[in-house]
């Protein structure tokens, strides 16, 4: 008898044990969120729909892109800090969400803390463009320009504590000019503007102002990396012009802190798998951006530098959110 129950006392552990593994082995059961912090038509947002047309695939389930814009991104991330760590509520977060531990003295999350990243989705540099009738076909035009209107060229962004608008930062303190900030609830909006000349200028990211660029909407004065970008190969790094000016964003998913590591490594698997594929990177190519797909423990080193790096660059600008 004594044989008998301990017998069962195995035979229940053990399907105690295999319960667990039997559950995470089934993500995902049903469909998955990409929460994106700006609105839809930015950068953020293709670079999302990207991901969830090639990841659904990939795992069977939909992938549906939701867009919850403002407070440069700070609304979305911390929806999802709250949303239950079960691999169903992805967060797509940018550069701006590291730059904005610096920006901000109070956040109602920590992304460091309350997220795991799971792997970079793309790299995307940013481009200077003009509207079509600014008298300025270059940096040193734009330069001697706001040298004779200081205050009065308005230079748009995706929001306070963006690419963007640190990108515009960084360009007054090297140029030594005066600019006005203008902030709106994503890029395109303020995209729609520079092409309509409300603004004149903007730091966009490429795969923002890609189309419109190659359409003649809009011109392009220079790239914001040390290097040409070779979807707009004859635009000259802004860099040539101001040394020291090399800033760029990009886009990643992280999932709530306590998500399961089963759930985690499998999310990340199929990324890097979908991301590296001849496919997407082509898709995310096409749109002005490099495809990257890097594993959990890439995408933490990466993300130990962004944080020096962006804090470092908020700081010199003296740009505040508060």
């Amino acid at each position: 008898m004594r044989t008998f129950k301990q017998g069962m006392a195995a035979a229940l552990l053990a399907a105690l044990a295999i319960c667990p593994a039997a559950a995470r082995a089934a993500w995902p059961e049903h469909n998955i969120n990409i929460v994106v912090p700006f609105a839809a038509g930015g950068s953020t947002d293709i670079v999302a729909r990207i991901l969830a047309r090639d990841l659904g695939k990939a795992l069977g389930q939909p992938v549906v892109v939701e867009n919850k814009p403002g407070a440069s991104g700070n609304i979305a991330g911390d929806y999802v800090a709250r949303s239950a760590p079960d691999g169903y509520t992805l967060f797509m977060g940018t550069s701006t969400s590291i730059a904005n531990i610096a920006l901000f003295k109070k956040l109602p999350f920590d992304i460091l803390k309350d997220f795991i990243p799971v792997s970079q989705i793309a790299n995307t540099p940013l481009v200077l463009v003009a509207n079509n009738n600014l008298p300025a076909n270059d940096v040193s035009d734009l330069i001697k320009l706001a040298k004779e209107r200081p205050g009065q060229l308005n230079y748009g962004s995706g929001g306070p504590g963006t690419s963007q608008h640190l990108g515009g930062v960084m360009f007054a303190k090297l140029a030594k000019v005066e600019m006005t900030h203008v902030p709106y609830k994503g890029a395109a909006p303020a995209m729609s503007d520079v092409i309509g000349g409300n603004i004149q200028i903007m730091f966009a990211p490429l795969i923002d102002a890609l189309t419109f660029i190659r359409s003649g909407k809009v011109k392009a004065l220079g790239i914001t990396t040390s290097k040409p970008a070779p979807q707009i190969p004859d635009v000259p790094p802004i860099a040539k012009t101001l040394p020291g000016f090399d800033i760029s964003t990009w886009n990643a998913v992280f999932v709530p802190a306590k998500t399961p590591p089963a759930v985690v490594d499998a999310l990340s698997r199929h990324i890097v798998t979908v991301t590296r594929s001849p496919e997407m990177r082509q898709a995310i190519e096409n749109q002005g951006s490099e495809a990257v797909g890097s594993t959990p423990q890439e995408f933490k080193t990466f993300l130990d530098r962004e944080v020096v790096l962006w804090k470092d660059l908020v700081q010199s600008s003296g740009a505040s959110a508060d």
